[in-house]
């Protein structure tokens, strides 16, 4: 990996070839516009929008804002012309011109945008399983980071231990971690306070990194210190190894967030694309939709989580269409934001009672549509999430997880590929609910639930089908690596200790598994992984099962 302490030296000679480079390429789009009439031939012209097309997605990414946006402009008017006809001659000198004047935007390079950014989570592999995680433990006490590194390797983390920042800061110079994990105070430390060692530390890096901070103090000046050193979490000593798993997991999980989804219904096709580029730019998944009947298809395909409707379009107007999409049950919650030249208030309120969530009035800057989108959508998506999933273990919820394997079985059988469908059960809850209380029942769960988010991959689903028990849908997943899979869950679940008043105890877990060639349906497939299940139960406990095909679902 490169060496992090060189990533903004790098960036900005990355940068100055960019310049240099794009030096030669506006100079070469003009020679080839130079002298052509509007009888240019296609292929030129499909060549301008190539090279226009790749400056305006690259430009803004090497500080040169402007020339993405006007480079953008220039080349939704080359597509209209190559999908059109020839242009007419005003337009076609207009264009000409504001080609050349690209070579301007060269002196207004922003480079206040090109600033070292965090280092990012390792991408998911082809299988779309996460990568290995990587944790770099600053801990003086030889005995508590062995004990935190060994009960951490059972949730699937890679653990390395430091004593001091000195010799974590040359392991992360060579390869970033995904998280760090500190104490706040180390005795022989200078400074002792790791939240100030930290803060020089990511000084010095030019990023920060995800860190849980472990303290025996918790105060409210060591709260704060830690805050303000950007810490992630904030845990108090002697750490609970299963709460500790699922801090890092929520940092995980906060980087690693799908793109915001937002559709555009704009009647303007220039003006909708600079939106759809704008957005896009800041990390969207953005469609646009020039004629408001294409709405309904086009939320069907992308399932936004946000939808920006112009508010006057030639054939109706944005409230009609809100009104619209309301009748749907399914786009009753989503978020409707309004984007219009219209300034009168009264008329902005009547829109707003017709369906809508919010009004933003043309023209608009970039970075307030950025803004206002990314507040929705993600309020949105929470509110979304809150509904769909189990409050105490974040998993998908009973319902939402049967429509989730209907969706995946649905495909599988589209395809012609195998999906697997598993149950998993905990062996003998009721002892620790017994034994322990029902407190530390549900910390085992969450337990359970975090150590299945870490290791399945990420097009898995997971939900808590009920209790103590999970249903889990693999898709493009054969039986025997579904098997595989779990039992080395199962393993590690079992090696996890649980620690309540001083006393230590673990549990175990049977899982069931049938897969989509077994099936027709959603139900006969939960059936016949609930009979595997029970088949692990009844043998023993403690075990993966396959359902065999000559088992009878039918009712009795």
């Amino acid at each position: 990996m490169t060496d992090s302490a060189d990533f903004g030296a790098q960036f900005a000679a990355l940068r100055g070839q960019y310049t240099e480079r794009l030096a030669n390429t506006l100079d070469e789009l003009v020679r080839r516009v130079s002298g052509q009439g509007t009888d240019i031939a296609p292929a030129i012209l499909a060549e301008l929008h190539a090279s226009l097309h790749k400056l305006a997605g690259s430009g803004g990414t090497f500080g040169f804002p402007e020339l993405s946006r006007q480079a953008r402009v220039l080349e939704v008017t080359a597509k209209n012309w190559l999908d059109g006809g020839a242009p007419e001659l005003v337009a076609w000198e207009a264009w000409k011109t504001d080609l050349s004047a690209l070579q301007q935007t060269i002196s207004m390079n922003d480079a206040s945008g090109a600033a070292v950014a965090e280092i990012k989570l390792p991408a998911s592999s082809l299988s779309g399983q996460r990568e290995f995680v990587r944790i770099i433990l600053i801990e003086g006490d030889q005995l508590v980071a062995d004990e935190l590194s060994k009960g951490l390797s059972q949730f699937g983390y890679e653990v390395t231990h430091c004593k001091d920042f000195a010799a974590a800061e040359l392991l992360i110079r060579a390869d970033p971690p995904n998280v760090l994990i500190a104490d706040i105070m180390l005795s022989g430390q200078i400074p002792a306070d790791s939240t100030e060692a930290l803060s020089s530390l990511f000084e010095r890096l030019g990023y920060r990194l995800p860190t849980v901070f472990l303290t025996k103090r918790m105060d409210f000046s060591v709260r704060l210190a830690a805050a303000q050193a950007g810490g992630g979490a904030f845990l108090a000593k002697p750490v609970d190894i299963s709460i500790l798993a699922g801090r890092i997991e929520m940092l995980l999980r906060e980087r690693e967030h799908a793109p915001f989804r937002v559709l555009i219904v704009d009647d303007d096709e220039v003006l909708a694309e600079h939106y759809r580029l704008t957005l896009e730019a800041a990390g969207m998944l953005v469609e646009k939709v020039c004629r408001p009947q294409e709405t309904l298809a086009a939320m069907q395909s992308l399932n936004p989580d946000l939808l920006i409707i112009d508010l006057y379009m030639p054939d109706c107007k944005g409230s009609d269409l809100a009104l619209a999409i309301r009748y749907e049950d399914m786009w009753m919650g989503l978020p409707i934001v309004y984007l219009s030249a219209e300034d009168d208030l009264n008329e902005q309120i009547k829109a707003l009672n017709n369906g809508g969530d919010d009004f933003l009035t043309k023209p608009i800057s970039d970075a307030r549509l950025v803004a206002t989108v990314r507040a929705r959508a993600a309020r949105a998506r929470k509110v979304g999430d809150l509904m769909s999933q189990d409050s105490l273990t974040g998993l998908l919820k009973h319902s939402s997880i049967k429509d989730r394997l209907a969706h995946e079985l649905e495909r599988a059988h589209r395809q012609g590929t195998v999906m697997a469908m598993a149950m998993v059960d905990m062996d003998h809850f009721k002892r620790v609910n017994d034994t322990w209380g029902h407190p530390m029942g549900d910390q085992v769960i969450k337990t359970l639930a975090h150590l299945l988010r870490q290791r399945l991959r990420r097009q898995d689903s997971i939900g808590r089908y009920g209790g103590e028990e999970f249903a889990i849908v693999l898709p493009e997943c054969t039986a025997e690596d579904a098997i595989h899979l779990l039992n080395d869950i199962r393993q590690r679940f079992s090696e996890i200790r649980f620690i309540h008043q001083g006393q230590s105890f673990s549990i175990t877990l049977s899982a069931g598994v049938a897969t989509s060639d077994q099936c027709a349906d959603a139900q006969s497939l939960l059936a016949a992984a609930d009979a595997a299940l029970y088949v692990a139960k009844d043998g023993g406990r403690n075990q993966v099962r396959q359902f065999a095909d000559d088992v009878d679902l039918s009712p009795q």
